[in-house]
């Protein structure tokens, strides 16, 4: 019973952490010298 259990969580942990994996692209987000944002910042939009 519990082994089966460990069975179902890891069947759907490990597909789902691959594909979490190949799908996150660190490479468009950050500066890989100085590790800045590399993403144009917007200005603050003021409220009055």
């Amino acid at each position: 019973m519990i082994t089966e259990v460990v069975w179902v969580v890891f069947g759907g942990l490990v597909p789902g952490f691959l594909l979490g994996l190949l799908a996150f692209r660190v490479k468009s987000r950050w500066c890989p010298r100085c590790g800045e944002s590399t993403e144009a910042m917007r200005p603050a939009e003021r409220e009055w």
